[in-house]
């Protein structure tokens, strides 16, 4: 389907007139151009600010970690978590089936941090369509304190980590600090190029965005005060989300609390390993977006400025302007990469800059694919996504009871 609209948009552009496609094409390659290189100094100034602190409290804290499968590098990505430089903290790891292979390295981790206080929960119980969420509200009673931290299971971080997380909890105004991430560990091909969708594309755009005020929540980590989270509806309100992360963030604003963003960024390991995966996520990234911040999305059509003079370069010819417009924004873009990781710790390997050309297109192509339906395959199950990432099942199913977990 996605090829099709691809076709689709060409053919209009022939119709629309060679003049108008050329002059829309240009404008937008000459805007990404100018947008990138604009975004640098805030990206950088905003991820790599350092702010000095008085000795700030440090209240205990709850990590409720889902899990899932062995992800890549699964065992030393929880350890980390385990690592953490903070006088008082819970980890609570959460799976649906007692025969999921991330228990054993749970088990594993366990041994090797006797005194640390973990605790592993096992439930089917559903509340709602979305199993991150499934799995993180039976877990959630077994929660001893009132700062709580959610994280996903490709995330890694470093020992100081909770410490910057919980340093902005200071304001008693802050409902929920959320932090940055960048792709780190890429293997092969399709793990470069997952790792350029979000170290040269995702984070320099919105560490620009949020140099101006935080309004969003990212699912990497975040950590919320019970307080605002009970406000919100807690794990009830974010059952049938798709975009839980955004939909909380979104809810803890709406009741009356700050978003913040924690000071550096936590590392992403990425596990994709086929063209078809990371495409497939590309479109369910785009998608989400697109039904959750529809204004947004469309108007984000002119930061494709790469793959539409690409497009005008081949229905109507090259020439010096053109060419002049993709290097540009591949010199920006791969400056924009390069620059945020010398300071982030040197995470993007320099070699895959070439693939950015690919990324760009394979961006693009997704950003059509989000275009073309509102219904995502996850976990083995199709679903309806409706406004704000609202997910309903194509076929029905019965409704939900409360869970009633069982830790182990």
């Amino acid at each position: 389907m996605e090829w099709e609209i691809l076709g689709l948009f060409m053919l209009a552009s022939a119709v629309a007139g060679r003049a108008a496609f050329s002059a829309f094409a240009l404008g937008c390659g000459a805007f990404t151009l100018a947008f990138v290189a604009g975004s640098i100094p805030f990206a950088r100034r905003f991820l790599l600010r350092r702010t000095e602190r008085a000795a700030a409290p440090q209240p205990p804290i709850t990590i409720i970690k889902p899990l899932k499968g062995d992800d890549l590098e699964l065992h030393e990505n929880l350890a980390s978590f385990a690592r953490q430089d903070y006088p008082c903290f819970q980890i609570l790891f959460c799976l649906a089936n007692p025969d999921d292979p991330a228990l054993a390295a749970v088990t594993r981790l366990k041994k090797e941090f006797p005194e640390a206080d973990i605790e592993v929960v096992v439930s089917k119980n559903r509340i709602g369509y979305n199993p991150k969420v499934n799995n993180m509200a039976n877990a959630y009673p077994f929660a001893k304190y009132d700062l709580l931290m959610m994280s996903d299971s490709d995330i890694r971080v470093e020992p100081g980590f909770l410490k910057r997380m919980a340093a902005p909890f200071e304001d008693s105004s802050v409902g929920l600090v959320t932090s940055f991430y960048q792709a780190s560990g890429a293997r092969g091909l399709w793990g470069c190029m997952e790792a350029l969708s979000i170290n040269a594309h995702f984070l320099p755009q919105a560490a620009f965005s949020a140099a101006f005020g935080m309004r969003f929540a990212m699912g990497a980590a975040m950590m919320v005060r019970r307080q605002a989270f009970e406000a919100t509806g807690a794990f009830a309100n974010l059952a049938d989300h798709l975009a839980d992360d955004f939909w909380l963030g979104e809810s803890v604003r709406e009741a009356g609390w700050r978003l913040e963003a924690a000071e550096g960024c936590v590392d992403s390991v990425p596990g994709i390993t086929s063209g078809m995966g990371h495409f497939k996520h590309l479109v369910r990234w785009a998608r989400t977006i697109r039904l959750c911040q529809p204004a947004g999305f469309y108007a984000s059509l002119i930061q494709h400025g790469f793959s539409l003079t690409t497009l005008r370069l081949l229905v109507h010819g090259p020439d010096l302007a053109g060419l002049v417009v993709l290097g540009g924004i591949w010199a920006a873009k791969a400056a924009a990469a390069s620059s945020l990781s010398a300071g982030l710790g040197n995470r993007q390997p320099a070699r895959a800059l070439w693939l950015l050309p690919l990324s760009e297109w394979f961006s693009f192509a997704a950003w059509l694919g989000a275009c073309a339906s509102n219904t995502v395959l996850w976990r083995g199950e199709l679903f309806v996504v409706q406004s704000q990432g609202y997910l309903k099942p194509v076929e029905a199913k019965p409704a939900f009871g409360r869970p009633s977990p069982a830790s182990l």
